[in-house]
């Protein structure tokens, strides 16, 4: 289905959003007449007519952009919405930009789409910054936020934007030197990526802030009684065997999180078999010290599967096949890095020496994992084209657990 077409009169770029039904665009690819149409749940597309020989598919880019205009129209009806925008308040031209009819409470008068596709990895940090300073609230949208390589319009759940207020205030004095934008409004990449959770599939879920768990609700229907004990073991790092103590009491960890995620992986795993294509189990991790990163692992109906360690800000990133065989060098890697994590957080508190660094494999990729002698561990990650290094710290033991028993699940 293509997604973008040419207007015939002035030769700027038209979407399916933005065309009547009666009226008659040129294909980009082989000038030929499209026309518009849309269904119950099929995003709005151009189409050719029947037996033509050009399919004029867009690409997922492209797509992506006009998924968000339509859902950006729905959203704001009063609004203008623009493609591939720009003018002389916004020094950038946004894949997306929506004027508003009025300033609103927290956005202003602007949001600026920012839609990033494979390599096209702009600088998060700078780029938000130069909109905010121009009083332009901004939403990004990542490739992985979309279900699949054709996604529909149901596919996707619009998020926030991250707003001009309280963003573009200035946070204190500026420096005596001449200030970048970023040190002028006190704005980091951890700032920015604290409000940008992890993605889901299935969903876009940009700019929302974690809601704190609510423990105050009695469950309904509790036991009367029941057989099952809890056993508090005090152990110390010195102790012999604690290490093999905790690999078992973190594998029934993991195996106990195979129930609370059982029905989202049989989900799953019918609409992959239906549609025949990739869908992703991720992880980010940004409250840690180092820079952001995420681990992505794309399965479909094959039992190999696609393992994705990615930065997200200057996208380097590094990709292994994992197939059946390869998923108990997964969950190894999980124990050991959350022992690690473990231990780093006891030699915290109690001035113990550090571990000796730990050199396995994850299928294709040699690892070593270190503690830093603050509250953090060091991995380093290494294909045959690239090194990364990443840094974890122990707030982020139970994704790694959540992400294990999910990739277990699929392979079972």
């Amino acid at each position: 289905m293509p997604f973008i077409a040419v207007d015939p009169v002035d030769n700027r770029p038209r979407i399916p959003i933005g065309v009547g039904d009666d009226e008659e665009v040129q294909c980009p690819i082989c000038d030929d007449p499209l026309r518009v149409r849309d269904g119950p749940s099929i995003a709005r597309h151009f189409y050719h007519p029947p037996d033509h020989s050009c399919s004029g598919e867009s690409a997922l880019h492209l797509r992506m952009k006009s998924i968000a205009v339509e859902k950006l129209t729905d959203e704001y009806p009063d609004a203008s919405v623009h493609v591939e925008f720009v003018t002389g308040e916004v020094p950038r031209r946004a894949d997306v930009f929506v004027k508003l009819d009025r300033p609103q409470f927290p956005l202003g008068e602007e949001i600026a789409v920012e839609v990033q596709y494979r390599n096209e990895q702009k600088d998060l940090t700078e780029t938000t910054v130069s909109y905010l300073t121009s009083h332009t609230s901004v939403l990004w949208l990542f490739e992985e936020n979309y279900v699949g390589t054709r996604p529909e319009y149901d596919d996707v759940e619009l998020p926030d934007p991250i707003p001009v207020w309280p963003y573009s205030i200035p946070h204190g004095d500026a420096p005596s030197v001449e200030p970048s934008a970023g040190d002028y409004l006190g704005i980091s990449e951890r700032d920015l990526v604290a409000i940008l959770p992890n993605h889901a599939d299935d969903q876009v879920s940009l700019a929302e802030f974690p809601a704190e768990s609510d423990t105050s609700e009695e469950p309904d229907d509790l036991p009367e009684w029941t057989r099952e004990k809890e056993i508090h073991l005090n152990l110390s790092l010195e102790s012999p065997g604690v290490r093999e103590v905790y690999y078992a009491w973190l594998n029934g960890k993991i195996q106990s999180k195979h129930s609370e995620h059982r029905d989202d992986v049989e989900d799953r795993r019918e609409i992959v078999a239906l549609e025949d294509r990739f869908t992703y189990f991720s992880e980010r991790f940004n409250n840690g010290p180092g820079d952001t990163f995420e681990f992505s692992i794309g399965v479909r109906t094959s039992p190999v599967s696609k393992f994705t360690v990615r930065k997200i800000v200057d996208g380097t990133k590094i990709t292994s096949l994992l197939d059946n065989d390869d998923i108990d060098s997964l969950t190894e890697f999980v124990l050991e890095l959350c022992y690690t994590l473990e231990c780093t957080r006891a030699s915290a508190s109690n001035e113990r020496g550090l571990n000796q660094p730990v050199e396995s494999n994850l299928s294709t990729l040699p690892y070593t994992i270190a503690q830093t002698g603050n509250e953090t561990v060091t991995v380093e990650l290494s294909s045959t084209t690239e090194t990364l290094h990443l840094e974890f710290c122990p707030q982020q033991i139970q994704s790694l657990v959540d992400l294990c028993a999910q990739i277990q699940l699929w392979h079972d």
